[in-house]
C-alpha cells in the first residue's frame, strides 16, 4: 500500500517503520537519559529537555537510518546487505549521539556516565532496530499490508503488471486476477486469466462487483489496451458502491513511482493531478538550493582543494572540465567539472557515452567519479542558477537532439532546471545508451510532475545512500 505525501508516493510500510523506529528509540532513550531518577514517579521525570533531546536524537537516527539505506525493500531480502547497512548507520548514530551529547554536556551533566552515554545509546539504537525490523520482516512475509488488486485487461498493460510481480519488483500490492477485457489480444497465461466477466450474456449484470466482495479485493486497475471494449455499466456499479477503480497509469505511477511513457497519452498529462510549482514553490526551491549548495561547499572545502592539486600534478591541462549542456527550457548552458579525463579524451570532436573501465579516464579521475567528487564542481553552477540541486542531469545538445527523436516526451524533462543529484539517479545507475535514458526519463517525468520540497529532501538523503554503495558510478 502506498501513502501520498506532498505529492510523493510512500509504501505505507516504511511509514509504519519509520513511525515505530522513531517512537521506540525516543522511549528507549527517554529511559537512558532519566535513569538516575529512577525511583521517582514517572510524572516527576518528564523533563522538557529530556523528551525533546531523546525526540531530537531518535530523528536524527532515523534521517541516518535513510541515507543509508534501510528502509529500501533490499534490506529485507538481503540479510548481508541488511548488516552491512546497519553496521554503517551505527558509525552514524554514534557520531550524530557524540557531537549531541558534546553540544548539550550541561543538560546531561546529571548522568554519573555521560561519557559512555553515546556507546550505550547507539547499543540500544541497535535493539530498538533488530525488534523493529524482525517484526515487520514477519508481517511483511505474511503480505499483511499488501493491497490487493482486481486487474481488468490481459493485453500488454496488465502482462507488465504481471511481470512486477514475478520479477520481484514489487512489494505492495498482489494482483488477485486478472479479468478478460472483451475482444483484446491476451499478453497473459491462459491460466490466470478469468473470462467469467467479460462473458457478453453477463455485462449488464452486477458481476464484477460480486467478484470484487467475493475476492476481498481493495481495487480495480482498468489496465486495457484498447478501451473500446470495456464494461463500463460494470465500473461504474461498482464505484457508486464504493469500489476503488483506478486507472493503469496512476496506478504504475503510483507502485514504481515512475511514469510508463508507453502507455502515456497526452490527456493523462492534462488531466492527472500535478506539475504544480507557483511563485512560492520556486521561492522554497532556490532556498533550499542556495542553503544545501553552501553547506556543502564549506563541508567539502579542504576535499576539493585536494581534488584540484591531485588532478594538477597527476595530468597536465586545467582543474575544471568545462562542457554544454541543456538546461531549462532547452537553454544551453556551460557546466563545471573537476577534470576526470585526459585533455585529448574527444580529439576527434565526437561526443561519446561514457563506459566502465573508460580508457579516457585518469587514475585521479577513475577515483573521484567513484566517490561522485567530480560533480562537487556544479556546486558554482547551482550558486550561479544554471542548476538547481535536486533535477534531471543535464545532457550534451549532441544527446539531447539524438534522444528527443527516439523517445517521446523527452524533452518535456527541460520544464524543471537540471541537477546535480535526481530522482533517477538515485533510483537507476548510470545511463549511457538510449535504452537507459528511456527507462532514466521515467523517472525524471515522475519528478517533473511530483516535484516538492519534500521529494528534493527525500533524493537528498538517498544520494547519500547511493554514495556509501558506490551505485551506478562510472
Amino acid at each position: 500500500m502506498q501513502l501520498r505525501l506532498f505529492r510523493h508516493f510512500v509504501p505505507v510500510s516504511v511509514v509504519l517503520l519509520a513511525s515505530s523506529d522513531a517512537l521506540l528509540i525516543t522511549g528507549a532513550f527517554y529511559q537512558l537519559l532519566s535513569a538516575p531518577e529512577i525511583g521517582a514517579p514517572i510524572v516527576l521525570r518528564v523533563s522538557s529537555f529530556t523528551v525533546q533531546f531523546s525526540a531530537g536524537l531518535a530523528a536524527a537516527a532515523v534521517t541516518a537510518m535513510v541515507s543509508v539505506g534501510l528502509y529500501g525493500h533490499q534490506s529485507f531480502v538481503d540479510f548481508r546487505l541488511l548488516l552491512s547497512k546497519i553496521a554503517v548507520a551505527s558509525i552514524l548514530v554514534l557520531m550524530l549521539v557524540s557531537l549531541s551529547a558534546t553540544y548539550w554536556r550541561e543538560g546531561l551533566g546529571y548522568l554519573p556516565d555521560a561519557r559512555s552515554f553515546p556507546l550505550k545509546a547507539t547499543l540500544i539504537w541497535l535493539v530498538c532496530v533488530s525488534v523493529t525490523r524482525g517484526t515487520f520482516s514477519v508481517t511483511l512475509g505474511r503480505g499483511l499490508l499488501k493491497r490487493r488488486v482486481l486487474v481488468l485487461g490481459n493485453g500488454a498493460q496488465a502482462a507488465r503488471i504481471a511481470k512486477l510481480v514475478e520479477t520481484g519488483e514489487n512489494e505492495h500490492f498482489v494482483p488477485i486476477s486478472f479479468i478478460e477485457a472483451p475482444g483484446e489480444r491476451s499478453s497473459l497465461r491462459s491460466d490466470i486469466v478469468d473470462r467469467s466477466v467479460s462473458d457478453p450474456a453477463v455485462l449488464a449484470d452486477d458481476a464484477l462487483t460480486e467478484m470484487v466482495y467475493r475476492l476481498g479485493a481493495s481495487e480495480i486497475v482498468v489496465a486495457t489496451d484498447d478501451r473500446r471494449g470495456l464494461p463500463v455499466r460494470q465500473l461504474l456499479h461498482c464505484k457508486l458502491a464504493g469500489i476503488k477503480v483506478i486507472d493503469f497509469l496512476d496506478f504504475w505511477e503510483r507502485e514504481t513511482r515512475t511514469v510508463d511513457i508507453e502507455a502515456l497519452k497526452p490527456s493523462w498529462l492534462f488531466y492527472s493531478d500535478g506539475f504544480r510549482c507557483g511563485p512560492l514553490d520556486e521561492l522554497l526551491k532556490r532556498a533550499f538550493d542556495i542553503t544545501v549548495s553552501l553547506g556543502l561547499l564549506l563541508l567539502t572545502l579542504p576535499l576539493l582543494v585536494a581534488t584540484a592539486c591531485l588532478i594538477k600534478l597527476e595530468s597536465p591541462g586545467p582543474i575544471f572540465y568545462r562542457q554544454a549542456r541543456v538546461g531549462l527550457h532547452g537553454q544551453v548552458f556551460t557546466i563545471l567539472k573537476f577534470r576526470s579525463m585526459r585533455v585529448d579524451a574527444e580529439t576527434d570532436g565526437r561526443p561519446r557515452w561514457a563506459s566502465e573501465r573508460d580508457p579516457r579516464v585518469t587514475r585521479i579521475g577513475a577515483i573521484i567519479r567513484k566517490l561522485r567528487v567530480d560533480e562537487l564542481a556544479q556546486i558554482f553552477n547551482v550558486l550561479r542558477g544554471d542548476m538547481s540541486f535536486i533535477g534531471p542531469r543535464p545532457e550534451r545538445p549532441f544527446f539531447v537532439a539524438e534522444l528527443a527523436h527516439a523517445i517521446p516526451y523527452y524533452s518535456e524533462r527541460h520544464w524543471v532546471r537540471p541537477g546535480i543529484t535526481g530522482w533517477a539517479q538515485v533510483n537507476y545507475p548510470y545511463g549511457a545508451s538510449t535504452e537507459d535514458a528511456w527507462i532514466k526519463l521515467t523517472y525524471d517525468l515522475y519528478y517533473v510532475k511530483n516535484r516538492s520540497i519534500f521529494l528534493d529532501f527525500v533524493i537528498l538523503l538517498q544520494t547519500a545512500r547511493v554514495i556509501f554503495w558506490n551505485y551506478g558510478a562510472r
